[in-house]
């Protein structure tokens, strides 16, 4: 194997492990409270089965024994009779984490701590009784035959060979000592292989006349795992080679409605209209499709959370459980790769700083083990994660005490809830007295809105002292895909992105206040500056405006488009709304992001380019 074939190997070795790690703890979470669910041991075993087979493939073989250990025990069926089989199971769990942490950074791995983890097993011996189908075996031999005992030992050392013996009638012991004249062998066993293998090993025995096999359990070690079938085959593509695929159909719209303006509607027939037609609404499917395929389940990234709660919680002394929802919705995959830090961090916080010691939860008359609900949904094109305590909540006073002691409002300013959301939101502001590796409140939100604002989403919190606290992130579905405003300004189009537009206003001239800083509208009886759009895009000169008295008269009221973000506020002035628009955002030519105004671009479904306006853009301008 070439260097970059064993390149490729290990990158795809580490992506199977790291999901087959993620599966293992949630599998893990859900056997501590229903140990006995058949669909639970099912998915179980699919997880080993397929651990074992990958690194059988990868060459690691004591890592495939280990699996097949813990394979054949989960086959027994009495999990919640063996108290150290989940917590040799997470140790399993650790140690493939381990793995996956050494492979990505090109350590040698510590192999054995598998083969430590194997012994383990094998010295559980109530483990070991139930290792696969156990069925009672009755060999009957020849009347004539006087020299039983020696055909059983032959039988027996057979056997061995394929089961484990757990019980022998008559005694192992009288039957090697030879003394006994007995016509039947009753055997139990415990084996992997069916019946039809156990008779056969016995019937080759000279002098067997006859077998019986009652089976009492029978467990096939692949239950629950079938066959991949040809639509079942999962393939992996490069998110960048999707993004390209995405930038292709792109261009293909735009030379699409290139080739319908150059030829023009009365040129071409109506067969090719037709087909022309057909061409662009495939491109439009094709794009859908790739957009679709982007989209990972949420469970890649939520799986990781019970252990490290169970982690965090033990070393704080803390009981703590926690309940997921909606995991499997799907999320634009560079999405979730920017949710990885914000989530472990507000689920430490809650941990750390919001679930309560033991003793004070009972003193408030709540249960010993805090709880942390991470629910998951689907509004449109939004994706909503709801993470919320059952802890001590946001102290107020103290938040409002620290903001003051940092200069950031004054002593005796009196806030509301939602402004000292604001303060945590937007300053680092701690609660902590000592701050350890696991961040406050403060601070840790404040970099966690940060991170959202990057991806196009924002953050709302709910709390109550001493009941609980929530935190909502709402993300776009994704990057991909926006949702836009689309407007004209003097007969051109162009678009706003609607995640922080706030109202649509209609506003009389005489509204507008103009002083040497600019512009501006009171809202609130706040001053909120104004960007007149036709001017800034010089689409109308002074003496345009000055000379076509008729258009002032049109434009008695003036179309505003409020903006806010950060608590900072813009208005646009725009000549018509054409509504919101989910679009396919394509990137922009660095000339264009010079000029300071446009983030990004759209084609719609004529084939049209729209450029995006950045409004951030005009905050400094406007200040």
């Amino acid at each position: 194997m070439s260097d970059q074939d064993q390149a490729e190997f290990e990158e795809i070795l580490i992506i199977e492990l790291d999901e087959r790690v993620e599966e293992l703890e949630e599998q893990i979470s859900r056997s501590k409270k229903e140990p006995d669910n058949v669909n639970l041991k099912s998915d179980l075993l699919r997880t080993l089965h397929s651990i074992k087979g990958l690194f059988s493939l990868a060459g690691y073989p004591n890592i495939s024994t280990t699996a097949h250990h813990f394979e054949s025990i989960v086959v027994e069926g009495e999990l919640s009779k063996n108290e150290q089989f989940l917590p040799m199971l997470t140790a399993f769990s650790d140690e493939l984490d381990s793995l996956s942490s050494a492979l990505k950074s090109s350590r040698t791995p510590d192999l054995g701590r598998f083969d430590h983890l194997t012994q383990q097993l094998a010295s559980i011996d109530e483990f070991l009784i139930n290792l696969g189908n156990q069925m009672n075996v009755t060999v009957f031999f020849n009347p004539s035959c006087t020299i039983t005992s020696a055909r059983s030992l032959v039988l027996i050392e057979r056997i061995k060979q394929h089961a484990k013996i757990t019980s022998y009638d008559p005694p192992l012991s009288d039957i090697r000592e030879g003394l006994l004249t007995f016509k039947e062998l009753v055997l139990g066993v415990t084996t992997q292989e069916d019946e039809t293998t156990i008779r056969n090993l016995c019937i080759r025995v000279a002098d067997v006349e006859n077998v019986e096999i009652e089976k009492f359990m029978e467990i096939k070690a692949d239950e629950g795992i079938s066959a991949v079938t040809s639509d079942q085959l999962n393939i992996r593509v490069k998110l960048e080679d999707l993004d390209a695929i995405i930038q292709l159909l792109g261009d293909l719209v735009v030379y699409g409605q290139f080739i319908r303006e150059t030829g023009g509607q009365d040129t071409y027939s109506r067969y090719s209209r037709e087909n022309l037609l057909n061409f662009e609404r495939t491109i439009s499917n094709i794009q859908d499709l790739v957009i679709r395929m982007r989209l990972v389940p949420l469970e890649s990234v939520l799986n990781r959370f019970p252990r490290m709660i169970r982690s965090i919680s033990t070393e704080e002394g803390k009981l703590v459980d926690i309940i997921m929802s909606g995991k499997n919705i799907g999320v634009d995959r560079s999405i979730i790769e920017q949710l990885v830090d914000p989530l472990t961090h507000i689920m430490r916080n809650a941990v750390s700083h919001g679930i309560e010691l033991p003793d004070e939860r009972k003193a408030l008359g709540k249960d010993k083990s805090g709880l942390i609900l991470l629910s998951v949904s689907q509004e449109k094109s939004e994706i909503i994660i709801e993470i919320r305590d059952d802890g001590r909540g946001i102290n107020y006073d103290l938040v409002k005490q620290k903001a003051a002691e940092k200069g950031y409002i004054e002593d005796d300013a009196e806030l509301t809830t939602d402004e000292v959301h604001d303060i945590l939101l937007n300053y680092e502001v701690s609660t902590q007295d000592q701050t350890s590796e696991i961040s406050g409140r403060g601070v840790g939100l404040s970099s966690i809105k940060k991170s959202i604002d990057g991806i196009g989403g924002s953050i709302e919190i709910e709390s109550e002292p001493n009941s609980f606290t929530t935190i909502k992130l709402i993300l776009p579905l994704s990057v991909a895909i926006s949702k836009i405003l689309l407007l004209t300004i003097k007969d051109h189009q162009f678009a706003i992105p609607m995640g922080n537009i706030q109202q649509i206003l209609s506003v009389p001239q005489d509204k507008f206040i103009s002083s040497s800083s600019g512009v501006s509208l009171l809202i609130d009886k706040e001053p909120v500056p104004i960007i007149n759009l036709r001017e800034r895009f010089q689409f109308e000169s002074l003496s345009e405006a000055n000379s076509e008295q008729s258009s002032e008269v049109e434009r008695a009221k003036e179309i505003v488009v409020l903006w806010q973000n950060r608590g900072q506020s813009l208005g646009f002035i725009v000549d018509d709304l054409l509504g919101e628009r989910e679009v396919v955002i394509k990137p922009i030519h660095d000339f264009l992001r010079q000029i300071g105004a446009f983030s990004s671009a759209t084609v719609l479904e004529g084939g049209q380019v729209v450029l995006i306006i950045d409004p951030t853009n005009f905050l400094e301008v406007s200040a």
